[in-house]
């Protein structure tokens, strides 16, 4: 299978890609030593939990789902950023590791929203849950450079 623009894209934000694991390997490794798998489709839950022992975190492409609004995200002045996933994919409902959803990426100016997944909980074929909002600046400069993820401050509606 051909990589996509937008794998290929944040697989090279990490500062080494396709790290062998036995007969497996992770999409790439960031500059503090995790692992992360960028996944652009959905994965039975059987191939989420073999991947989850060669991989620290998950990125997973859901720009479709935010254009179409089948991935709502919004501000919560009690709860914070909140999110529903329509038709989300129910492999992830069994994945342990930490999870970046891209709601939005312009390859060629480099600017999006990744959210980062605090809290889910899977009913039926939606996902609901909390997180925290980052630019696709902050998310490759964390995984490039290790510098440190802050809350991204403006709330996509």
């Amino acid at each position: 299978m051909t990589e996509s623009t937008w794998h290929k894209e944040v697989k090279d934000w990490g500062v080494a890609t396709e790290i062998a694991l036995g007969n497996r390997r992770a999409d790439c490794l960031l500059r503090c030593g995790k692992r992360a798998e960028i996944q652009a489709h959905r994965l039975a839950p059987v191939e989420v939990a073999g991947r989850e022992a060669h991989t620290d975190l998950w990125i997973l492409d859901c720009r479709a789902a935010h254009a179409r609004n089948r991935l709502l995200v919004w501000d919560d002045p009690d709860f914070g950023t909140l999110f529903r996933w329509n038709r989300a994919w129910q492999g992830f409902a069994v994945a342990k590791r930490p999870a970046f959803l891209n709601t939005k990426l312009d390859i060629s100016t480099g600017r999006g929203t990744f959210l980062e997944v605090t809290g889910w909980i899977f009913d039926g074929y939606r996902a609901l849950g909390s997180g925290r909002l980052h630019t696709a600046a902050a998310m490759r400069s964390w995984m490039r450079y290790d510098t440190p993820l802050a809350p991204h401050l403006v709330v996509t509606p």
